[in-house]
């Protein structure tokens, strides 16, 4: 499963920077903003099935 991971503004929460990671990397991301005191929102991403 993929997950989409958007870095979130400080002062008023807009996007700043969004990448596409893997399910294995979703943890060590989370733990580096949480050392860093970053604020995440993240959503699985939508796979199509063709």
């Amino acid at each position: 499963m993929r997950f989409e991971i958007v870095r979130l503004n400080d002062v008023d929460g807009t996007p700043v920077e969004t990448t596409v990671v893997d399910a294995a990397s979703v943890s060590r991301i989370v733990q580096q903003a949480a050392a860093l005191g970053q604020r995440l929102w993240i959503r699985p991403v939508e796979t199509s099935h063709s």
